[in-house]
């Protein structure tokens, strides 16, 4: 059986393929890819020019690798070419920043455990807030690091609600290879939970990006992690978690367009007695997104995630008869949105996201609807 530690040295192994070591350029390379950092940088410029923005982003993104970009490519793009024109006139720190506000309206769709509840689904307006960036910097020899901070807020109109805080944080060490990238990081995560704190994420996470060609790329990844609540009735669901990836992108409509399919897998291993057990997930994600023209875009994204527990909990079923069941939970997301320029540097961006939960344990019914409309400002 898999252990924590083995999945560690897994995601260790990531970043030390035999086409290329962290510490070391390619054995392979070719006179014009002396300089990869340079070579991807200038492929990028070269994309964004001939407004092929998807290219753009991935030929930048073996370089750098900023979160909390906006969705559409376009401004992507341009972001990362600020940090190309920078290295290109001799400077080695680059960043951006965003602020962004709005306010939308969350639906609790009816399911079995609203109704076991007492019929009453949660409908109620918020405020929302979002504030974040990133640093990153060239060392040379093929090596770039970059950071990343990202804070959200949600205020819900109901006072009855818990408001909806998270920051989350990364760093990771690059190294730019002739055909691709890898990369060895930490990441984390802390999300208030109420009276009684906040939960963390921490983990330690490995890249390894592959491109095919200008439009194709493949990824695997792979972090493991810890998750730990605070006191409280939630303590239980502490674990850890193991997970990889294989994902697939590819630009489309002459690079206006991208699309990608990602596959995902892993274990939990309950540390605080979880009724449950452990936990075996796998699933299927994706994200689209097009440019049509130099102010307006639309992009969709949804997943599908299959979550098996390992041990018999005790219920109740309907005709009040005890029995034991190994519970099951699919997941479902589908969301999409517009972004829309409204001026260089301010974006507007309406969004729906729809969730929806089903499980064969008490209470792991869940739907709801949420749309939004929020402005946004890039520095």
């Amino acid at each position: 059986m898999a252990t924590p530690g083995f999945l560690a040295a897994a995601v260790l192994a990531l970043a030390l393929l035999p086409c290329g070591s962290i510490h070391g350029a390619e054995t392979h390379e070719t006179t014009a890819d002396a300089d990869p950092v340079a070579t991807h940088l200038e492929r990028g410029q070269a994309y964004l020019v001939q407004g092929e923005y998807a290219r753009a982003v991935l030929e930048f993104e073996q370089v750098l690798r900023f979160d909390g970009l906006p969705p559409d490519l376009r401004q992507q793009a341009e972001i990362y070419a600020r940090a190309a024109s920078n290295y290109r006139a001799g400077q080695r720190l680059s960043g951006f920043g965003f602020a962004e506000t709005g306010g939308g309206y969350y639906r609790e769709n009816v399911t079995r455990t609203t109704n076991t509840l007492g019929g009453d689904p949660a409908r109620d307006w918020f405020w929302e807030a979002r504030v974040g960036g990133g640093l990153g910097y060239v060392l040379g020899n093929d090596l770039s690091i970059d950071g990343n901070l990202d804070y959200q807020f949600r205020h819900y109109d109901d006072p009855r609600r818990r408001n909806d805080s998270d920051l989350r944080w990364n760093a990771a060490l690059i190294q730019s290879l002739a055909r691709g990238s890898q990369s060895i990081g930490v990441r984390g995560q802390a999300s208030y939970r109420g009276d009684d704190g906040y939960r963390q994420d921490y983990g330690l996470f490995a890249n390894r990006y592959f491109s095919l060609d200008p439009s194709n790329q493949i990824s695997l990844a792979g972090e493991i992690r810890s998750r730990k609540y605070p006191s409280g009735d939630e303590r239980k669901n502490s674990r850890d978690i193991g997970e990889i990836w294989l994902g697939w992108t590819r630009a489309l409509v002459n690079g206006k367009a991208a699309v990608t399919i990602t596959l995902n897998g892993g274990r939990e291993w309950a540390t605080r007695d979880r009724p449950e057990g452990d936990q075996t997930f796998y699933g299927v994600a994706f994200d689209w997104g097009m440019d049509f023209d130099g102010r307006l875009g639309v992009f969709l994204f949804g997943l599908w995630e299959h979550n098996g527990y390992h041990e018999d909990i005790a219920l109740d079923d309907e005709f009040e008869q005890g029995r034991e069941l190994t519970p099951d939970l699919d997941i479902y997301e589908l969301g999409g949105g517009l972004t829309y320029e409204l001026a260089p540097g301010w974006s507007l961006r309406p969004e729906v996201l729809y969730i929806r939960d089903e499980g064969d344990a008490p209470y792991s019914d869940y739907s709801a609807t949420e749309f939004w409309l929020m402005v946004r400002a890039s520095f």
